[in-house]
């Protein structure tokens, strides 16, 4: 049964009246500048040459390197080979790698230059046919697509519950699991997410987010649905951002929290242009007053903020721009209930439900209580990559999704996130489970026991801390804990100070109590997340 929705991933840089012209440019790498008649072709050849190879819904395709066209290229090329895309994080350590490709198992591994060694030495690997950006001779990419048919791909019967995008994200085991993004949950987000971020075809986008993210993937997929172009970049530091939307105009941008403070709080943003500037959109944390003021007042644009998940295709709730913008002068029972509700996620989307369930006794909860935040909408993931276990503890047989977050709504609706039931630190919009870093440094000879929880820290919101029991006589230290985590872990996920004591705190049946470990660190803080 082929889709009934009015939007098709794999017809996303197909030209329409409607949506804008073929010869506009719809994405920008470098110096590279590419029309939507050019992507249209390049997404044709990708498709044939994919479906050549007999590849079809139960196979996946890989891609492992920073942003690039040969991404976005992959991408629509899979989606309308009816062929479904992994964009493997590439901040992973080798030996997390190796678990995410045995685990897809892609018949395909597309990769950069600065990669393709790391490709060549992982043994799952072997069996792919891996081809490389600007790697010249017969696996080079661009070699390999110009050699495909250039005829509009075949037709292929494209279903609903389709996967396009499988995206990997950890939960508290530690393992990765590929949560599987449909063209119905693309369908029922995308859309309303561009209108949040309000692009059409006059529109700039800028793609700094890594497209291994949800909200990376979603600001490829949104731009190039609206007919908007899609700049590429890859640093994210505050100046190379600022030069960026100065030089390229740019018009939207979707950021991590703590870039939008470095870029505010860099001194290059008094003196750069940026009046291209219409809506800005940021997540993966709160923002603070002072921040939030300085935004204003350096970028005079429209400010929101998302709140969503890999599961489920991402956004789920939106602090709008009416929020963050209020009278400081008003009544002051105004002005708290304003500042109240900046610590908010904002509102549900329409075609999102979402309800508080008792952590204890599974009953919803009343207005202003805490509990676990459910969700139910069609933007749900199908469920995880051969992970039926894991699929049944979230997605429940009466259609409501655990986020694992702990939060409350008000009265008008508003979500205030409070704690994370699954212990997930979150540092500069990068999720960190403990399970795997705990996994990492246990291997140590002199480790007897390790919890790592977050804490506090001013610029990436929070950052991994090891609590170690040290066996007998042990003298290790620190830094030795610290580099021995580097050696098998991606350095975001790697504890920034290790705390040594006598024993950890455990309940009855010997689980680690990581609650009464954080909260000398949370003392006195509304919000346990930072």
């Amino acid at each position: 049964m082929t889709t009934t929705t009015d939007f098709a991933v794999e017809r996303l840089a197909r030209p329409t009246p409607s949506a804008h012209s073929g010869q506009a440019i719809a994405v920008v790498d470098g110096t590279r500048r590419v029309t939507f008649d050019e992507l249209d072709r390049s997404a044709d050849q990708v498709a044939n040459g994919l479906r050549q190879r007999g590849l079809d819904s139960v196979d996946r395709v890989a891609f492992l390197g920073r942003n690039c066209l040969a991404c976005v290229e992959l991408m629509l090329g899979a989606a309308r080979a009816g062929v479904a895309m992994t964009i493997v994080n590439w901040r992973l350590h080798p030996v997390e790698l190796s678990f995410v490709v045995d685990d897809c198992a892609p018949a395909v591994i597309v990769t950069t230059a600065e990669f393709a060694a790391t490709v060549g030495q992982l043994p799952e690997a072997a069996g792919a046919t891996v081809l490389v950006v600007d790697g010249g001779g017969d696996a080079d990419w661009d070699r390999w697509r110009e050699s495909q048919s250039a005829d509009p791909a075949e037709s292929v019967q494209y279903a609903a519950d389709d996967v396009v995008l499988q995206l990997y994200t950890s939960g508290t085991t530690g393992k990765p699991k590929g949560a599987m993004l449909t063209r119905g949950s693309l369908a029922a987000c995308i859309p309303d997410t561009v209108s949040v971020w309000q692009l059409d075809p006059s529109s700039v986008m800028l793609s700094v987010l890594p497209m291994f993210h949800i909200a990376g993937a979603g600001t490829v997929v949104g731009s190039l649905w609206a007919g908007s172009c899609l700049v590429i970049e890859n640093d994210p530091s505050a100046n190379n951002m600022l030069h960026v939307i100065e030089t390229q105009r740019v018009t939207n941008i979707v950021l991590a929290s703590v870039m939008l403070q470095g870029i505010v709080e860099s001194p290059a943003a008094a003196t750069t242009d940026l009046s291209s500037i219409r809506t800005v959109s940021y997540g993966a944390a709160p923002i603070t007053g002072q921040v939030l003021q300085a935004a204003i007042d350096a970028l005079g644009c429209r400010i929101v903020q998302a709140y969503g998940l890999t599961e489920t295709a991402g956004v789920l709730c939106v602090l709008d721009a009416e929020d963050h913008s209020f009278d400081p002068d008003g009544p002051p029972a105004d002005v708290a209930l304003a500042l109240s509700r900046l610590r908010s996620c904002g509102r549900p989307r329409p075609g999102v439900e979402l309800r508080i369930v008792d952590i204890q006794s599974g009953a919803v909860s009343a207005v202003g209580e805490a509990g676990e935040v459910q969700a139910r909408t069609a933007r749900l993931m199908k469920g995880y990559w051969n992970r039926p276990e894991a699929t049944a503890e979230v997605l429940l047989a009466d259609g409501w999704f655990r986020t694992g977050d702990i939060g409350d709504l008000d009265i008008d609706g508003y979500l205030f996130l409070r704690d994370r039931l699954k212990d997930t630190i979150i540092s500069g919009g990068e999720n960190i489970y403990p399970a795997e870093v705990e996994d990492a440094i246990q291997w140590h000879p002199d480790v007897a026991a390790v919890a790592v929880i977050g804490v506090p820290d001013e610029k990436w919101g929070e950052t991994p801390r090891a609590i170690v029991v040290r066996i007998a006589g042990s003298a290790v230290t620190a830094d030795d804990l610290i580099d021995f985590a580097r050696d098998r872990l991606a350095r975001y996920k790697c504890p920034t100070s290790v705390e040594f004591v006598d024993a950890l705190p455990r309940n009855a049946t010997g689980k680690v109590l990581r609650r009464e470990l954080r909260e000398p660190f949370w003392a006195g803080r509304e919000r346990r997340i930072n």
